[in-house]
């Protein structure tokens, strides 16, 4: 259906768009060593990669209103091209600090990428095709979640680092001339809004203390979350009083959108919060070795791929209202699973397992809520819509990893009275472990799944809204 006549191209597109965005995210970790010991300044490094994520984040909620106002194919065409001399950028930087630098644009380009492509799929496809297009995309992230650091790590080593950002020029041109002509161009009714400045720089700032928050997970950890929520109340009156805010109120707390966002945060909060620190557990607590640790997270990334596939076909019969709720039910039991087996010591087979159904809820309630999402958005507030639901949802991401780690820390300053040798492990593989570590790292890994649980466990009574107002028996009664 995706790759037949009618939507042949715009998928293809739109797959090499999500394909570039997904590598970006994933793979340049892999090239951080030959970075450092080409460009030195090796203290900047990190920001090699934080400064893009900051960045994307920023990008997607910028790129909705644009795409409301200018269309999707404008928005493509100037995203994709922004992205390409981004790249190039980064291929060629000679220090460490213009590299930096070129990961701001090139960051900017990857979060408007993702914005595009999500909205192009409410815009493009039809009911029937859209839940098998998200399942589609969110294979594709899943590809490259394996795929994208592997073949880093083998551009690295034979053509140098600098071939990691040049691989996403000829895919960003392939996909640009795929896509050029045939995304959506700008409804008619449709006039572009001036950039509200200010509540994109309040939102901005918001990202940034919730980011390092999570990134840090220091002492100042708490501070920067609140300082989070008060932007948050923040840009809450700004956008009251704005004529047009970037992201509008009621896209976000009107009664169609509420209970679907509330869904979406909790799943990424509760559900991928709880594979943040599963390396550190299975590192430091378990034993294992540090590549094996690395990727055993890419268990819950094929529970979610896999049932993205289910899901799509499950609405093809069921309503997406419906799907959500079994999402629900099945994330809530495995969380719970996962916590009982960190608690017992279950072997780590059996571990990996439930890990891989907490994905297949994710899967099954991310493309289910988005089909409900967008199944209801007008074409001219698609992309406002859209936008709004993925940076809640890694609201939803950064709080949970945020408050899993302030779990664990709190778990291990109880057991030990100590909770800098558990920062060193975060950033280093060989530090040695003894048991009274070892043991307080256990108990307080399954203290922070219990936290998750009891995250994944609140999807229930969303989903349950969801299945009620959207359950077409109660609608033709009512």
């Amino acid at each position: 259906m995706l790759l037949g006549p009618r939507y042949r191209a715009v998928s293809v597109s739109l797959i090499g768009t999500v394909a570039m965005a997904s590598y970006n995210n994933l793979s340049v970790t892999a090239a951080l060593p030959d970075i450092g010991d080409d460009l030195g300044r090796v203290a900047l490094l990190p920001w090699v990669v934080t400064v893009e994520l900051l960045a994307a984040a920023v990008a997607v909620l910028a790129v909705g209103p644009f795409i409301d106002g200018a269309g999707a194919q404008r928005a493509f065409r100037v995203t994709v091209a922004a992205f390409l001399a981004a790249s190039a950028l980064c291929a060629l930087a000679p220090t460490m600090e213009l590299l930096i630098a070129a990961r701001i644009l090139q960051g900017m380009g990857s979060g408007a990428l993702i914005g595009t492509a999500f909205t192009c799929i409410g815009l493009v496809y039809d009911d029937t095709a859209r839940p098998w297009a998200y399942a589609l995309f969110s294979s594709v992230w899943g590809v490259m979640g394996i795929g994208g650091p592997a073949l880093a790590a083998v551009l690295v080593s034979t053509l140098g680092w600098r071939a990691v950002f040049a691989f996403n020029l000829p895919v960003a041109a392939a996909a640009a001339a795929v896509g050029w002509r045939r995304l959506p161009q700008q409804a008619p009714e449709a006039a572009a809004d001036p950039l509200d400045r200010r509540g994109l720089v309040t939102l901005s700032a918001l990202t940034v203390a919730l980011l390092l928050a999570t990134s840090g997970l220091n002492w100042y950890s708490v501070a920067l979350l609140a300082a989070a929520v008060l932007l948050g109340f923040g840009y809450a009156r700004h956008a009251r009083a704005a004529a047009a805010p970037v992201v509008r109120l009621e896209h976000i707390s009107g009664v169609q959108w509420r209970s679907i966002h509330l869904l979406g945060s909790l799943t990424m909060a509760g559900g991928t919060g709880a594979s943040v620190f599963l390396p550190l557990y299975l590192k430091a607590g378990r034993g294992s070795s540090a590549a094996f640790a690395a990727f055993a997270v890419l268990w819950m990334t094929l529970g979610w791929s896999t049932a993205s596939w289910v899901s799509g076909a499950m609405q093809q019969r069921f309503h997406a209202a419906t799907v959500a709720l079994i999402g629900a039910c099945i994330i809530s039991v495995s969380a719970i699973s996962v916590t009982a087996a960190v608690a017992l010591e279950a072997p780590v087979a059996v571990l990996l397992a439930m890990f891989a159904c907490v994905g297949w809820g994710i899967g099954t309630i991310s493309t289910s809520s988005m089909a409900l999402l967008q199944g209801r958005a007008e074409p001219r507030e698609m992309g406002r819509i859209s936008s709004a639901h993925h940076f809640l949802r890694s609201l939803g991401f950064a709080y949970g990893a945020a408050f899993a780690g302030l779990v664990i820390f709190w778990a291990v300053e109880r057991s030990i009275g100590d909770t800098e040798l558990v920062r060193d492990l975060l950033g280093d593989s060989d530090l040695a472990v003894d048991a009274a570590v070892a043991d307080a790292l256990r108990s307080a890994y399954a203290w922070s799944l219990a936290a998750m649980a009891a995250l994944c466990t609140l999807t229930l009574p969303a989903a349950a809204a969801l299945a009620r107002r959207y359950d077409p028996e109660r609608a033709t009664r009512d």
